[in-house]
């Protein structure tokens, strides 16, 4: 039996090598040369050619080598009993803690200040709170948003969590469910999102719920662009609610160039660059399946298709 991969962003030999090295014997296959389909088990894709999915008689699980699956589960040809496995890659939740904790840092030590008076030649020490007195609440406590969470408390910052199901994470207060999402909002002097895009997700941060936040709240979105409602952050940092916002993730990617985001003094871009993971990371998910089926166990990372991670 063979396992399919459609090549992503990562160069394909990383990935036949770091999986064969753990697996020898099992038999790659590259998409579009599938060969006898009835020969395939497994697929590595973040999606194929409409209709494909249901070609494939023996098909035990389907694996995208990104962090978001809804390619996977927008595509009504993968039969229902296929697993999706979830990417829990170490090294997207290590890059995805540090760019989060850097963009947290940054707005609190003031720094962006720092690099204006440095271009004026001004010497100034700008004061800022002590971390354990700013409250950090992340949306999202995953692989991803739980590693974020417990770097921001590694370095003395008051950190909560809110998850669609209570997560029990030692030293951070968590809260669960749409009940106790705005007692989240109202304690977040900065507010970090890591959520997927699903149909619970999105647009979930209103204007109201943006209102929610503390006065001089500061948002940092890493997750999906489809979260916040982009024309009432405008609208709430011009208007003094909010002090600002570091985005990685935008409704349309890239935004247009006429898009205020661009030019706006308090709204930091980067370009969907929060979170790496190599194929020698990523292969982990896949050994571990393949292994477990060959010996008779369930596979485990299982995207809930009805929730969207």
């Amino acid at each position: 039996m063979a396992l399919l991969i459609k090549p992503g962003r990562e160069p394909v030999d990383a990935w036949i090598k770091a999986i064969t090295a753990e697996i020898p014997d099992l038999e790659i296959r590259l998409w579009p040369e599938v060969g006898d389909r009835a020969g395939i088990e497994y697929i590595l894709a973040n999606d194929l050619p409409d209709g494909e999915f249901s070609t494939f008689p023996n098909l035990k699980f389907v694996a995208g080598t990104a962090v978001g699956v809804e390619r996977l589960l927008r595509d009504e040809s993968l039969p229902a009993h296929v697993p999706i496995l979830r990417g829990a890659n170490r090294e997207r939740a290590m890059t995805m803690g540090a760019w989060v904790t850097y963009h947290v840092i940054r707005h609190h030590r003031r720094f962006d200040e720092y690099r204006a008076n440095q271009a004026a030649k001004t010497w100034e020490q700008l004061k800022y709170a002590p971390p354990e007195t700013v409250r950090v609440g992340v949306m999202g406590l995953g692989n991803l948003g739980a590693a974020a969470a417990r770097y921001l408390a590694g370095f003395g910052y008051t950190v909560a969590g809110w998850a669609r199901s209570k997560k029990d994470m030692p030293g951070i207060e968590t809260f669960a469910g749409q009940d106790e999402l705005d007692r989240l909002l109202a304690r977040s002097d900065i507010l970090v999102s890591i959520l997927p895009n699903t149909e619970g997700t999105k647009g979930l941060l209103t204007r109201e719920r943006l209102l929610t936040l503390p006065q001089g709240a500061y948002v940092i979105n890493s997750g999906r662009g489809t979260l916040i409602d982009e024309d009432a952050l405008l609208e709430l940092i011009d208007g003094g609610h909010l002090s600002g916002a570091a985005l990685d993730v935008f409704q349309t990617e890239p935004p247009p160039p006429e898009h205020p985001f661009w030019t706006h003094p308090r709204i930091t871009m980067t370009a969907h660059h929060s979170c790496m993971g190599r194929a020698s990371y990523g292969a982990e998910v896949i050994v571990d399946a393949i292994r477990k089926l060959r010996a008779g166990e369930p596979v485990t990372r299982v995207v809930d298709k009805a929730e969207g991670y």
